[in-house]
């Protein structure tokens, strides 16, 4: 007999059990029982996930669930992909994730450096002579002075 859920889920709404109503369509009792029981089938997998994949102490496995709205709200925060075929296959960033995009929205203080200019030794810009340089100051292309 093929299996029919409507008439199984009589049967046992009339006393019988699941391994009566399992010899009947030639099925397992576990399976009539999960057909016919979504809480038990439910259980099992559980049961069956925690044996093939153990989680580590202190989470569960139902933490990591996302539900359609919070899955539809991330989608939204990402930028829209205008790259080309090239760019896609050579792996440029999305110009909304790329360093420019980045620079482009901070302030403009923040783009320029300046360093306090640290003078050591003295200026040689200046002509300074500075002790111990006994180095001269002409140009040294041609050979001898």
């Amino acid at each position: 007999m093929a299996w029919d859920l409507d008439l199984a889920g009589r049967m046992r709404g009339s006393g019988m059990k699941f391994n009566q109503i399992a010899v009947i369509f030639g099925l397992s009792p576990d399976t009539v029982h999960c057909r016919l029981d979504p809480d038990y089938r439910r259980k099992r997998a559980d049961a069956k996930l925690a044996r093939c994949q153990p989680v580590a102490p202190g989470f569960r496995r139902q933490d990591d669930r996302v539900t359609r709205a919070e899955f539809a709200a991330r989608l939204a925060e990402l930028p829209n992909d205008d790259r080309d075929l090239t760019a896609r296959v050579l792996g440029d960033p999305v110009f909304a994730r790329s360093a420019a995009a980045k620079a482009a929205l901070r302030p403009a203080a923040s783009n320029n450096i300046t360093l306090p200019r640290l003078s050591i030794l003295g200026d040689k810009i200046a002509g300074d002579n500075i002790p111990g340089d006994k180095m001269p100051r002409g140009n040294m292309a041609g050979g001898r002075r």
